[in-house]
């Protein structure tokens, strides 16, 4: 049987391989189907549709985040028409949030995958190439007939090792350029910061182990000669130990190559030895989650670190040579237009070297959604699908609602105002 994932534009992170993808076709690809992916980021739609009319394929699979919904709808409603026979399947973030909506407001859409999908799109396609129903394939929700059934949750996969290597075999990796060495070696962060959705990997922390890790950075320098790798895990440091012997391995192996940790490691989590060895494994840059330089604000989205952490963190990455960048928001619980002045002292204070700018926004499902519906005033977009959520960091992205104590003109006006700031310091991300 024959299937094609595919990667829809606007997901945020545009220009990186989509590992998620990777995953899913590697276990198919293990059990012998067929599988391409097409990522529409890089690739025109003219590949993904001349692959549709030339292979045919019986499973076509889609990416979802809050990011890219709309163009995933027109996407799964161009496929349905033209090859109806097709049974189209959506994953991702946006597809674990909304679930049974999602199907009941998208008539194209056949099945829906929530949370992490290695074995669920196994079991969904080995049932389908058999003739059977999916009842009782956790983590699937599909369409029987005119009614809509959810079966019971699948747990997340707990020895990563098992898995394979995603299938980078199967994705354009020279159009992805510098950005070709992006690798999660975790999932999961237990920590409880309301703004955050773990609509897929959840709150249980799990690690790829060491060996694991290191065979796949050797994969990555001997077939795709990267220079530079970045690391998407939620929390590469929940695990120092770990940490530390990955690390180790790459100083052992001598390998010539940049590291940068992208998606934000915990200030509270990294100590000056853990810092040397980073730098020595060739760490050039590291972005913290800060999320907000006001100790009351820190305190309301349950951060669990003080400032104090956060200046004695990048003082001692900034001493090890690393660049350190932090994520911040406007707009959190507490926030007033005031926090300008607050993040504009911070950054001359305590020299960062970036700054990663967001317009706090919230997603179903979170502490932050439960505190808008009880503080906050929802504005004119579509709370219901998201479909006019913005893109948070952007330069125009507006918020979806308002306080008394901060209003959506305020909220616009200052989050221009901080950007625009942070432009002229040359540190915006």
């Amino acid at each position: 049987m024959k299937a094609v994932f595919v990667q829809p534009c606007g997901n945020g992170l545009s220009l990186v391989p989509p590992l998620g993808l990777g995953y899913l076709a590697a276990v198919l690809v293990r059990k012998g189907f067929d599988v391409k992916i097409v990522d529409l980021n890089v690739e025109s739609s003219h590949t993904f549709e001349e692959h549709l009319s030339r292979e045919r394929p019986e499973v076509v699979g889609v990416s979802c985040s809050v990011g890219n919904a709309p163009e995933v709808f027109a996407l799964v409603g161009k496929v349905k028409s033209r090859f109806p026979e097709c049974f189209l399947v959506v994953g991702g973030p946006y597809a674990s949030v909304m679930s049974e909506m999602m199907l009941a407001r998208h008539l194209e859409i056949d099945a829906a995958v929530v949370g992490e999908g290695e074995a669920t799109i196994v079991e969904l396609a080995e049932r389908l190439q058999s003739g059977q129903s999916l009842g009782g394939v956790k983590g699937v929700i599909f369409r029987d007939g005119d009614k809509i059934r959810s079966n019971p949750l699948r747990n997340p996969v707990e020895a990563l090792d098992c898995l394979p290597l995603p299938a980078r075999e199967k994705l354009p990796m020279r159009l992805y350029h510098e950005n070709a060495g992006v690798l999660f070696t975790s999932r999961g962060c237990p920590y409880r910061c309301i703004f955050c959705s773990r609509s897929v990997f959840g709150r249980r922390w799990r690690g790829h182990s060491p060996k694991y890790v290191l065979a796949e950075i050797e994969d990555l320098l001997r077939h795709y000669g990267v220079a530079g790798l970045s690391f998407l895990d939620d929390n590469f440091t929940f695990d120092l130990s770990r940490a530390e012997k990955i690390l180790d391995g790459i100083i052992a192996k001598k390998w010539r190559i940049s590291l940068y940790f992208w998606n934000g490691i915990r200030v509270d989590s990294v100590n000056k030895e853990l810092l040397g060895k980073m730098k020595k494994a060739g760490c050039t840059a590291i972005n913290y989650g800060v999320e907000s330089v006001d100790p009351d604000v820190l305190d309301r989205i349950a951060k669990g670190i003080t400032l104090d952490q956060i200046d004695t963190t990048i003082g001692l990455t900034r001493e090890a040579g690393i660049k350190a960048n932090v994520f911040l928001m406007i707009g959190n619980p507490g926030d007033t237009s005031k926090v300008f002045e607050r993040v504009s002292k911070f950054v001359e204070r305590v020299k960062v070297d970036g700054v990663h700018l967001s317009l706090a926004t919230p997603i179903p499902g979170t502490e932050f959604w439960s505190w808008v519906e009880k503080n906050g005033l929802w504005l004119g977009c579509d709370n219901t699908e998201l479909l006019d959520w913005p893109i948070d960091d952007a330069e125009d992205a507006y918020p979806v609602f308002e306080t008394v104590d901060f209003t959506a003109r305020q909220r616009t006006e200052t989050f221009r105002k901080t950007r625009k700031f942070l432009t002229e310091k040359k540190l915006l991300l």
